[in-house]
């Protein structure tokens, strides 16, 4: 047998070899199931419904907490198209003060239902897709088990020194004919938003009003002795000038796991 002979045979080899194998990686959660009774089925799909859970909670978690960072230093918004700003120190400040053509005092800081609201528009523009790329589209799971995936939505439930993250995203696993629903965990952000908000809140509601302003020390007799402060949070007040105000919220971690984060905003009189 001539040369070319032998190598076209060892060419055609390894495509079977290789194609034996891609159906086998692609087919193995079917294949590995013919090698299984049910109770060895049942126990294996018990043994990955928690790592499952786990890292989907985690990859929540972290593309969440990335969100909501760029979404308190913009006074709560993700989508600033259209809003007015202050530039300080070669930043801009989302301003949630003004004054319109008719001279009325505009108050544009979001309620929290609208933070949620930010948050929703942040998945829908690029959040799902780093979620999935963070799971790498569950692949490492979907070699060893055969799953079925539900519409995915991630609400956030704001409280004063946290977020928690409900994620409605069911699950069917399965191995062979066992199956099992998944119901998703929910994390928590260590984020002290809420208590943030209600501080703004209290400035921003003054300074809709002619009769009152914060600025300098005031302020810190005035908000930070109300109820709802939280001791470890640093305020900060930066007068551009006696019209321009940009207030700076920042947490210290005191939890396990707790990061800064930071709220801010700006108020215009002019």
């Amino acid at each position: 047998m001539s040369k070319r002979g032998q190598l076209t045979i060892i060419i055609i080899i390894a495509v079977i070899i290789i194609a034996l194998g891609l159906i086998a990686f692609f087919l193995w959660p079917q294949i590995s199931a013919l090698f299984m009774n049910e109770e060895q089925s049942q126990k294996f799909l018990a043994s990955q419904a928690e790592p499952l859970r786990q890292s989907v909670a985690d990859c929540v978690k972290e593309i969440s907490w990335t969100a909501f960072q760029k979404i308190g230093l913009q006074a709560g918004y993700y989508d600033t198209t259209g809003l007015k700003t202050l530039n300080h120190l070669d930043t801009d400040f989302i301003v949630v003060m003004y004054k319109d053509a008719a001279r009325n005092r505009i108050n544009k800081l979001p309620s929290l239902t609208q933070i949620g609201q930010q948050y929703s528009l942040f998945l829908e523009k690029e959040g799902d897709t780093k979620i999935d790329s963070c799971l790498n589209n569950l692949a490492s799971f979907k070699r060893i088990m055969k799953i079925e995936e539900g519409e995915r939505k991630i609400t956030p439930i704001f409280y004063d020194e946290s977020i928690l993250l409900l994620i409605d995203w069911p699950m069917k696993i399965s191995k062979g004919d066992i199956e099992q629903n998944i119901n998703q965990k929910n994390p928590e952000l260590l984020i002290p938003l809420g208590k943030m908000w209600k501080n703004a809140d209290v400035i921003v509601s003054c300074e809709t009003r002619i009769d009152c302003t914060y600025e300098g020390s005031t302020w810190d007799q005035d908000v930070w002795n109300n109820p709802i402060r939280i001791r470890y949070i640093n305020r900060e007040a930066r007068s551009i000038n006696k019209d321009q105000i940009v207030f700076l919220f920042e947490s210290t971690p005191q939890r396990p796991g707790e990061l800064p984060f930071k709220f801010n905003f700006g108020i215009d009189r002019t």
